[in-house]
Order: C-alpha cells, then sequence, then structure tokens
C-alpha cells in the first residue's frame, strides 16, 4: 500500500511540475508576443519561415498582395511645415547638415508633446518613419506615439543612432482621416528629443520616400525638388567607401522584390531575390562581391560584438532551426531594431523587427571597398 501511495504520490508531483512549467512557458510567451494582433509574430520567424503555418503564412501574403493592388501613397511632414506640425515650448529653427529639410526642433524642460498631422486615405496597414540629424545632445529614449486603429502606441527609440535618413517607428492598423498622428515626447533618457520629419507610407512592403539630406545634395528647403542620388552613388564609389546609409538606402530600393530560393531559381536583382541574393546584389552595387549564399557571407567582414554595436549596413546572421544548425537567414541592418531583407514569410523584401526573427546568431561589418 505505501508503495502504492509513493507511485501517486510520484505522478502527482510529475503532473503538477508540468502544469507549473506549462504556465511559466505560457507566461514567457506572453512577454515575448506582446499585446496586440501582431504578437503571434514573435513565436515564429520571419525569415525562413521557421515555426510559421501554413495558414500564417498565406494571411501574411495575403496582406502583402492586398496593398499591392493599392495605389502608392506616402506623405511627408516636415516641421517647416507649420499647419501640419506643433511643439510649443519647444527650442526651434536649429540648422544641420544632415536634418531633413535642413532644420529641426529639440524639446525643453517642461514642454509638452510634438505633433506631426498626416492625412491617412484609408484605413489600412501603413508604416511610419521619423527622421532627425546625428548630432551630439539627441536623447537615448525620446517616446514616439502613433495613433492606430486600436489607440495610440508608444515606442522608445535612442535617437543618438541612425541620424540622417528615413527610420523606421512600425506598422501600424490606420484609420482613415486627417488627424494628429504621431507625436513625440522626451521620454526619461538623457538628452533633447528632437521632432524633424515623419512619413506615412502605406503597407509595410513599400519604401520610404527616397529623400537625400541637404549634405547630400538633397531638398534644401520645402518644395525645392530632390536631386537624383545616382551622383552620391557614383561619388562614393569613387571614394571607395560608403556610409551606412547610403548602403540602406540603395538596399531599400529593392522592397517588393518577389522572394524566390536560389539555387534552385536564378537570382535576378529586383525581379526574384532571396536573402543571400538581396545582400549581395546591395553591395555589389558599390563594388563589393559577396557569395550569393549565407553561409558563405558570414566568412566575410569583421565580426560585431554585440546588438548594441549594431550599424546600419552591418549584415546580421540568424540559425532559425538552432544555435547548432547552419546559417540559414542573412539581412541589413537597418536601424532602430529592423531588418531589411528578402523574407520568404512574407514572400518579398520588406522591412521587419529583429525581434520577430528566431535564432540571431551574431553580425559582420562589411564596408565596401575598392
Amino acid at each position: 500500500m505505501r508503495k502504492v501511495q509513493i507511485v501517486v504520490g510520484a505522478a502527482a508531483l510529475a503532473v503538477f511540475m508540468v502544469f507549473v512549467t506549462t504556465l511559466s512557458a505560457a507566461a514567457d510567451t506572453d512577454r515575448r508576443a506582446g499585446s496586440g494582433a501582431q504578437g503571434y509574430e514573435a513565436q515564429i520567424s520571419q525569415g525562413t519561415v521557421t515555426g510559421a503555418t501554413a495558414s500564417q503564412i498565406a494571411a501574411a501574403r495575403k496582406d502583402v498582395a492586398e496593398e499591392e493592388k493599392l495605389p502608392d501613397y506616402s506623405q511627408v511632414v516636415d516641421e517647416l511645415s507649420t499647419d501640419r506640425f506643433s511643439a510649443p515650448g519647444w527650442t526651434q529653427a536649429q540648422t544641420n547638415g544632415l536634418a531633413h529639410g535642413g532644420s529641426y526642433v529639440t524639446s525643453t524642460s517642461g514642454a509638452g508633446e510634438a505633433r506631426f498631422k498626416l492625412k491617412v486615405p484609408t484605413s489600412n496597414d501603413y508604416s511610419i518613419y521619423a527622421w532627425w540629424p546625428s548630432r551630439e545632445g539627441n536623447s537615448t529614449a525620446a517616446r514616439f506615439g502613433v495613433r492606430s486603429a486600436s489607440g495610440t502606441k508608444w515606442s522608445t527609440v535612442d535617437q543618438t543612432r541612425d541620424g540622417g535618413y528615413w527610420v523606421k517607428i512600425g506598422d501600424y492598423h490606420m484609420e482613415a482621416g486627417d488627424y494628429q498622428a504621431v507625436s513625440i515626447s522626451a521620454g526619461e533618457g538623457s538628452g533633447e528629443a528632437v521632432a524633424d520629419a515623419v512619413a506615412l507610407v502605406r503597407g509595410v512592403a513599400s519604401p520610404p520616400p527616397d529623400d537625400l539630406a541637404p549634405a547630400d545634395g538633397g531638398r534644401v528647403a520645402a518644395g525645392v525638388p530632390l536631386k537624383s542620388s545616382e551622383a552620391t552613388y557614383s561619388a562614393a564609389r569613387r571614394s571607395g567607401r560608403v556610409s551606412g546609409r547610403a548602403l540602406i538606402r540603395s538596399g531599400r530600393r529593392h522592397m517588393g522584390t518577389p522572394y524566390r530560393l536560389s539555387p534552385p531559381a536564378p537570382c535576378i536583382a529586383y525581379r526574384v531575390e532571396d536573402c543571400s541574393c538581396f545582400t549581395r546584389f546591395t553591395f555589389r552595387r558599390f563594388d563589393k562581391f559577396l557569395p550569393d549564399n549565407p553561409v558563405t557571407q558570414w566568412r566575410y567582414g569583421h565580426r560585431v560584438r554585440s546588438k548594441s554595436n549594431l550599424r546600419r549596413g552591418d549584415l546580421v546572421f540568424f540559425k532559425e532551426s538552432g544555435y547548432r544548425g547552419p546559417i540559414t537567414h542573412v539581412g541589413l541592418y537597418a536601424g532602430n531594431g529592423n531588418i531589411l531583407h528578402a523574407s520568404s514569410y512574407f514572400g518579398k523584401v520588406v522591412i521587419s523587427k529583429m525581434k520577430y526573427m528566431r535564432g540571431y546568431y551574431g553580425a559582420k561589418r562589411v564596408r565596401p571597398y575598392r
């Protein structure tokens, strides 16, 4: 009888431990997934779709396909747009060669929020991008609030990094209307929050406007046409070195290109690309030749010590099937925790959050030299 009691007790303890483990795993899942309709994405990988079900892949690709049927739409609001921008109490009209339009404003102690008014033409998914100049004194934790269909969603952005080009803040389902869509506040970090410009782009697979900073020969005032970026690329090739800003701007031209695994499919720039085909052609534009294979691309460049040291244009690698498995995916770090990559999950070249990618393995810094 005593043996039976011991066996029953052991079984009950085992069931209890399984129950506790399950609860812990569920809690950890909730923490990683976050809230909102996009939470499930943290449970799969958006690179080579490891862990995704057929229905999840179909749903993601259906969203992208629906976006392609809509006309392209983007709107840029600069802090110079007085009828669409307000920042009471902020320091006005500061200039910088990497500011959009040449100027920007910064937060002051006790000031309210800077707000951008955007015209959302139809209720759809949109990408929000922001621009600020690289400068000393920027906030390490500026707060960006985007008014979506489910309320205002806030995110923290380190503005000491990634200045001088469009930085993706996130994807949002937004309702049609003309309203205060983006707010910026100082947050709790050190430094001053910067309000410069924001861009609204319909869909998640469409690139932001192809603006250049004034320092790169771009817009110097509202209404002045942009200079072609081809001269900038040519100058970069002649100098033998290119900045991460130029590398990502070039890579974003591939956004929307259909995903096709190569081999067996051919690797054709702007027509069909897989992850290593995309990175290969992006670097090739600057006369740096990489092989069309994520495993062999890992052999190039210098290893980046940690995620916190990532810079725009760094190659980021993933082992989505486990650390002991092979490298399965590669993309370009695009700033603010985003990766620019050819994704078999979306079936396109897109920008998405690295937190939705499994198995981060490491990064390599390959600067194009001639």
